[in-house]
């Protein structure tokens, strides 16, 4: 049997896997940001608003394929 789960239900209501991983990347995005200002890393990003946009990507894409399964 196939363990992809095709969508999420909250009471009544479906959700897309891929809005879950993408809430999940977000996350991890902002609390990376907030730990690279904390050591004052982000000042070497040319721009750091770009940077926590793609970062959000990548955690999105590798929990995506590893937790969720999409």
């Amino acid at each position: 049997m196939n363990s992809v789960p095709h969508e999420l239900a909250i009471g009544e209501v479906y959700f897309s896997p891929l809005l879950l991983s993408g809430l999940l990347g977000l996350l991890a995005a902002l609390l990376t940001a907030r730990s690279l200002d904390r050591y004052r890393i982000s000042r070497y990003f040319a721009n750091p608003p770009a940077a926590i946009v793609a970062m959000s990507v990548i955690y999105a894409i590798v929990i995506g394929k590893v937790f969720v399964g999409i």
